[in-house]
């Protein structure tokens, strides 16, 4: 069984089709954004609104991920972490038996964290 379908298995089909749709509106909106201007000036609100938009979901992935990481998280968020994840590549050490990001994830947040930079750089353009 692939992680989706762990995930799925998880929290349901229709919970799983929800969130995924809710987290594309905001990526699709920068996407959007960044090809609208591509090559020109973009209105301040625009780098804004990219600065706001990585910075949540930097925020999100230390919330979801590397807090319960680092201090820990209920027994049923351990469980259901350990169910959605399980037989995935791991590259941080465990820290008993709290919930840990896999490869994928550890990947997508270095990739969030270096977008937030890269918003900030041209908002200070």
């Amino acid at each position: 069984m692939d992680s989706g379908s762990q995930v799925q298995a998880v929290v349901g089909r229709r919970k799983l089709l929800l969130a995924s749709l809710i987290n594309a509106v905001f990526p699709g909106a920068a996407v959007a954004l960044a090809i609208l201007y591509w090559n020109r000036p973009a209105p301040p609100l625009v780098p804004d609104y990219w600065i706001v938009y990585c910075a949540v979901t930097v925020a999100s992935a230390i919330g979801l991920w590397y807090i319960p990481y680092l201090l820990g998280t209920s027994e049923e968020k351990k469980r259901d972490y350990g169910r959605m994840y399980a037989g995935t590549r791991h590259v941080l050490p465990p820290r008993g038996d709290n919930p840990r990001p896999n490869l994928l994830h550890v990947c997508f947040h270095a990739l969030f964290a270096v977008n937030l930079i890269l918003a900030v750089l041209i908002r200070l353009r």
